[in-house]
């Protein structure tokens, strides 16, 4: 099932929730099922990265001796998780209660794989946030390369999913 379309400040504060945490965007646009997968599948991904001791990768700032595009495009998407990423930014900073499970890692080996998790995680939390807005404020009448308009692949879908 499609969300209903809204005004686009609705529909950009509920794709902001769905960035703070993955599927809780189309949960309160009442897209439970794509909701409760991505909540899911994202969250449970990003669990994971957690406990791999994976880390976020924060890059330097520009004109510096130590910058690099790869880690600030990777610390991009990594931070596209959201709350989670603030979270975990927060706690690398201060050392606070989450900065145990970096010291703890199992090597550079699962950390770089726990690090990898938070990027894939992000990257799909980043497409799903896109999705959300293109299904409830993206333009109606834009169509695709076949000449279909995104309303009326939205009817297709609705009609898929009943079936």
């Amino acid at each position: 099932m499609n969300p209903d379309r809204k005004p686009v400040p609705v529909a950009l504060g509920l794709c902001l929730l769905n960035w703070l945490i993955p599927g809780a965007g189309f949960l309160a646009a009442r897209d439970f099922r794509r909701g409760i997968v991505l909540f899911v599948l994202l969250n449970a991904l990003f669990f994971l990265g957690l406990a791999y001791g994976g880390y976020l990768t924060v890059p330097a700032l520009p004109r510096t001796e130590g910058f690099n595009i790869v880690a600030l495009l990777t610390f991009l998407v990594q931070a596209c998780h959201g709350g989670g990423c603030a979270l975990i930014l927060l706690a690398q900073k201060t050392g606070g209660a989450l900065g145990g499970v970096f010291a703890k890692s199992g090597g550079a080996a699962y950390s770089d794989l726990g690090a990898f998790h938070f990027l894939v995680a992000g990257g799909l939390n980043y497409f799903a946030t896109m999705r959300l807005y293109d299904l409830l404020a993206g333009d109606p009448g834009e169509t695709d390369k076949d000449g279909t308009s995104a309303e009326e692949t939205a009817k297709e879908e609705h009609a898929g999913g009943a079936a």
